[in-house]
């Protein structure tokens, strides 16, 4: 059938059910992922395959590292997409299994909205930073579903620490499936969120590529600063003299 992302329109006319149950399939594999003391360090909708549109497993685990591994790898950048990617990533390329939760959150996003992320401006520099400096997050419309909003955001929370685990996430997205009251309240939203046009920035391409940390980019931009201050500096000095 393809990835998620390229099924993600015929996923959101789907009952809210047969949602819940692919996401459980998707945080069902992370778990299992995390259980090896892996952190897959790519997760995004576009290496997510599906079975059915309501069963998919987790592919492309070439960038996968070992969690000892990962704590001690330093590296000037990172490899990936960058609405997907959490900010303690992209800020200084620290990589935990709170990072591929990070990702996971993003897909939920995606499922509930049925279209792929967007923050209306391009995958560059500017969002990196508002993401890492100004907490910027997917637009979401209004409170509800309550239940799965809160989940979601939990997900992308900016502290690693905050982020419900893979078997969190398994365990609440089971109960949802049997829970009348939640049910209901996602079948009530789709009327808001169908309703409701989130507009898109037309240009960006979604694929994993090489991204300098954030950290690094300030760096340089502070240093290119220094070095036009100087020289401006030295103009005046050799104008007056």
């Amino acid at each position: 059938m393809g990835s998620l992302r390229s099924n993600l329109h015929s996923v959101a006319h789907q009952d809210w059910k047969s949602k819940l149950t692919l996401l459980h399939c998707i945080s069902s594999d992370l778990k299992i992922i995390h259980s090896q003391e892996l952190i897959h360090r790519d997760l995004h909708s576009g290496n997510i395959l599906l079975n059915s549109l309501h069963s998919a497993y987790i592919a492309d685990l070439g960038l996968s590292i070992s969690t000892s591994i990962a704590l001690k790898t330093k590296r000037h950048g990172i490899y990936g997409i960058i609405p997907y990617i959490a900010l303690e990533t992209l800020d200084r390329g620290q990589y935990t299994t709170a990072s591929d939760i990070y990702s996971f959150g993003i897909i939920m996003w995606e499922i509930l909205y049925g279209k792929s992320v967007s923050y209306n401006q391009e995958f560059g520099i500017r969002l990196q930073i508002e993401i890492c400096s100004n907490d910027l997050r997917p637009t979401v419309i209004g409170n509800n579903p309550q239940s799965y909003l809160s989940l979601m955001k939990k997900c992308w929370e900016k502290k690693p620490e905050n982020r419900p685990s893979a078997i969190e996430i398994c365990e609440t997205l089971n109960e949802w499936q049997n829970d009348g009251n939640v049910l209901l309240e996602l079948v009530k939203s789709e009327e808001i969120i169908n309703s409701t046009y989130l507009q898109a920035y037309p240009n960006n391409i979604y694929k994993s590529k090489f991204i300098e940390h954030t950290t690094t980019i300030l760096h340089q931009g502070s240093f290119i600063i220094f070095l036009l201050n100087k020289f401006y500096l030295i103009l005046i000095i050799s104008y007056n003299i």
